[in-house]
């Protein structure tokens, strides 16, 4: 990967994880980590920035698949039963 294409991945990750309001630095500790939600974004941000997303779009992209991922009743993480 060249530096300059290395640098705008580098640049438009780090712009997503502050826009969602989230540390730099405890994202990647955390996925470093094997952190599941980390890991899920980490996935995420890449696949949107091989799309050619903008980070405005990846950001709504990202709210979007999060609501539904946590809050559908039948894929959730969220455990409605005890």
């Amino acid at each position: 990967m060249e530096y300059k294409e290395y640098n705008n991945k580098h640049r438009f990750m780090s712009d997503i994880i502050k826009m969602l309001h989230l540390k730099v630095d405890l994202f990647i500790y955390n996925l470093s980590h094997d952190g599941s939600y980390e890991l899920i974004l980490y996935s995420w941000i890449n696949k949107l920035y091989a799309k050619g997303k903008t980070t405005e779009e990846a950001v709504q992209l990202i709210y979007k698949a999060r609501n539904i991922l946590l809050l559908n009743p039948k894929h959730s993480w969220c455990s409605y039963t005890l």
